[in-house]
C-alpha cells in the first residue's frame, strides 16, 4: 500500500491518459450455500470477522467459526493445512497483537486450543517506545518458519521469523524495515521486501537471507508491493506512478508506473541490474502484486484523479500480453475513512486481494457491508462467502 499526502495529490496531479485496458464486466456476487460450493482446486479460504477466525472449505461455501477472539486478525495457514498462525489482538483497534497458532486435523477441526506463539514483549524491541506489537505473519513455503512484522503505529516494522514449532525469533544480521507487502522465496530461504515509508519518498526493493544479510536488487523506486515469479529466479513489483512530482525534491529514479521486474541475487552484494518493464503507464497507481499459476501477473490498479475518488480494480496482465485488462472494476478502496465528530477522519487499511491456486481470488467488494467474494481469473460465477470480514489467506504453496 502506498501512503500519501491526499492534499499533495489533489494539488499537483496531472492526469496523462493512455489507451484503456481491456475491461470485462463485474457480474453480482451470488451467496454461496451449502449445496452449491464453488468447484476449484484453489484449497480452504481462511477469514476474520468480529474477532474470531473462520474457514470457508470448500472456498465459496459459509464460512465455519475456528476461534472466539477476543480479536483475532491476519491469518496465515500452514502449506499443509496442519495450522494456522494469526494475530490475537487485545482490541480490533490495536496496529498488532501477539503471534499465535491453532492447530488442525485433516478435516480442519482446531486440535486443542490455540497457543501463543510469539510474545511481543520478549522479542528484541524496536519499537521506539510504543508497546511491543507483531502484525502481518506469512508461513514459508518450507514450512518451517513464520515471518512478521514488528508494528509500530505505521503499517510498516522489522521483518523477523520465528521457528514454527518452537517460536524462535531469528533477528537478521542487518535490520529490515519493511513495508507489510513482502513475499518468501519459493524455498523459504529467501524474502523480499521493500522498504517501509510514511510518505513520498523513494524506496528499496531488496532481498534478505532468512537471519543473514540484505541485497538491493532495485534503488530509487516508488514500489508498493512484491513478489516472486513462477520461475523463482525473478523478482516481480508494482511502482505507483510519480512522474508527476517534482524531481528536485522527489528524486525518484523509476517514476513510471506500472509493473517491473528484476532479477534475483545470485550473490549477497552482487551488483543488481536495472529492473525491466513488463508494462508502463503515467497517472496510475498499482499494488497487491501476485504471480498466478497461468503465468499471468495479476495487481490492483486505481487511476489517481482530483479529489482521489477514482474506484480501485483488479486487473491481469496475461502471459504474452502487453496490455494488462481489467477483471473486476470495483473493490474496496485502500482505505475506509469515516468523519469523526470533532471534524477529523479515522482511516481503517482494507486488506487487498489473495490469489489462491488455480488463479482464484478473494476479495473485498465495495458495497458497504464489505463482502468478501471468491471467483476465477475470468470472474465467471462469483461467490460471496460473508460480509463484514477485515482478513484473509489462502495456504502458501507447499514446495
Amino acid at each position: 500500500m502506498v501512503r500519501r499526502s491526499r492534499g499533495r495529490w489533489a494539488a499537483l496531479l496531472v492526469v496523462l491518459t493512455l489507451a484503456a485496458c481491456q475491461s470485462t464486466s463485474t457480474p453480482k456476487p451470488t451467496s454461496a450455500g451449502p449445496s452449491a460450493p464453488m468447484a476449484n482446486t484453489a484449497g480452504p479460504l481462511f477469514y476474520t470477522k468480529g474477532g474470531s477466525l473462520y474457514v470457508s472449505e470448500p472456498a465459496g461455501s459459509p464460512g465455519r467459526k475456528l476461534t472466539d477472539g477476543p480479536a483475532d486478525a491476519q491469518p496465515a495457514p500452514s502449506p499443509d493445512l496442519s495450522h494456522v498462525a494469526f494475530i490475537r489482538k487485545t482490541t480490533a483497534s490495536d496496529d498488532g497483537g501477539e503471534l499465535w497458532v491453532l492447530d488442525l486435523s485433516p478435516k480442519l477441526e482446531p486440535i486443542g486450543p490455540p497457543r501463543r506463539l510469539v510474545n511481543p514483549g520478549e522479542v528484541d524491541s524496536s519499537s521506539g517506545g510504543h508497546t511491543p506489537q507483531v502484525g502481518n505473519p506469512r508461513w514459508s513455503p518450507a514450512g518451517d518458519r513464520i515471518a512478521f512484522l514488528e508494528t509500530t503505529p505505521t503499517p510498516a516494522g522489522s521483518l523477523l521469523t520465528a521457528a514454527a514449532d518452537t517460536g524462535t525469533v531469528l533477528v537478521p544480521q542487518q535490520p529490515v524495515w519493511a513495508d507489510n507487502h513482502y513475499a518468501w522465496a519459493h524455498d523459504g530461504s529467501h524474502i523480499a521486501w521493500v522498504t517501509g515509508r510514511s510518505d513520498v519518498r523513494p524506496a528499496t526493493v531488496s532481498v534478505s537471507i532468512v537471519g543473514g544479510a540484505s541485497t538491493p536488487v532495485a534503488t530509487g523506486t516508488n514500489a508498493s508491493s512484491v513478489t516472486y515469479a513462477r520461475d523463482g529466479q525473478t523478482i516481480l513489483f508494482t511502482n505507483p506512478d510519480s512522474s508527476w512530482l517534482a524531481p528536485a525534491t522527489n528524486p525518484f529514479t523509476l517514476r513510471t508506473g506500472g509493473v517491473y521486474s528484476v532479477a534475483a541475487p545470485a550473490e549477497t552484494g552482487a551488483t543488481p541490474p536495472a529492473p525491466t518493464p513488463l508494462f508502463t503507464r503515467q497517472g496510475w497507481t498499482y499494488s497487491d502484486i501476485a504471480a498466478l499459476d497461468s503465468g499471468a501477473v495479476a495487481f490492483t490498479a486505481r487511476e489517481v484523479v482530483r479529489g482521489d475518488v477514482a474506484s480501485k480494480a483488479i486487473q491481469v496482465l496475461d502471459k504474452g500480453s502487453s496490455l494488462p485488462r481489467t477483471m473486476i472494476t470495483d473493490i474496496a478502496q485502500m482505505s475506509i475513512c469515516q468523519d469523526t465528530p470533532r471534524g477529523g477522519r479515522v482511516c481503517q487499511a482494507v486488506q487487498g486481494p489473495a490469489w489462491g491456486a488455480g488463479d482464484f481470488v478473494a476479495y473485498l467488494d465495495s458495497s458497504p457491508e464489505r463482502s468478501l467474494v471468491v471467483t476465477d481469473l475470468d470472474n465467471r460465477n462469483p461467490k460471496q462467502i460473508d460480509t463484514g470480514v477485515d482478513s484473509f489467506a489462502w495456504a502458501p504453496p507447499s514446495r
